[in-house]
């Protein structure tokens, strides 16, 4: 089954954007690699360079192995302590997408609610 989240936060000012982005870059890359069913985007806000939204999919299953990662544990320390505001970690519900869903690009998932 897969998850599907999204993690919302807004770093401090004083943070420097290209480092966090390059952090951002490494935890993406090293999600990529725990499981190749993985998916993970980043995003920046437009309007608000400081405000970050990540959607997530991930094989629910190794979902506890991969929270037990070093490069996770990593990260997720490292941005605690850059946040004015969160990260707030919120599991989706997917009702439709463009992604293959039991073989069909019909647009409408073939998973049962809540996977």
């Amino acid at each position: 089954m897969t998850r599907y989240i999204r993690v919302d936060y807004s770093v401090r000012p004083e943070v420097n954007l290209d480092e966090l982005k390059t952090a951002i870059g490494e935890f993406v890359a090293g999600i990529r690699r725990h499981h190749p069913e993985h998916r993970y985007t980043s995003f920046q806000h437009p309007a608000d360079p400081f405000r970050f939204l990540h959607i997530g999919e991930v094989v629910e299953e190794v979902l506890p192995d991969l929270q037990k990662q070093s490069f996770f544990q990593h990260f997720t320390g490292y941005l605690r302590e850059r946040c004015s505001a969160g990260p707030e970690v919120t599991r989706l519900d997917r009702v439709a997408s463009t992604a293959i869903a039991g073989g069909n690009l019909d647009g409408v998932s073939s998973a049962a609610p809540g996977s």
